[in-house]
């Protein structure tokens, strides 16, 4: 997992715009990935909760985007992924 050096794993977020599934992308988000992120829709927990609940279903890097204010998958290796998903949007 990586994350913005500035944000407060511990804070309550509450998630929504979780990413559709597929419409348009390379690759479609894995199954298992799209069924975590359903169940954040509307929904307020850590973002520490919402890492650790992503990263049990996928071998991919999640990253909390602080700046802009999401979760991202990153699937591939080293320091260019090959896809990136904008998994799920939180205030």
């Amino acid at each position: 997992m990586s994350r913005d050096d500035n944000i407060d794993l511990q804070a309550v977020k509450t998630f929504y715009d979780p990413h559709p599934g597929f419409a348009g992308a390379t690759i479609p988000l894995p199954d298992r990935v799209k069924r975590v992120i359903d169940q954040f829709d509307g929904q307020s927990l850590t973002l520490a909760e919402a890492v650790k609940r992503l990263s049990a279903v996928t071998s991919g890097q999640i990253k909390v985007v602080a700046e802009h204010g999401y979760i991202a998958l990153y699937l591939g290796g080293g320091d260019r992924p090959l896809h990136f998903f904008r998994l799920i949007r939180f205030r």
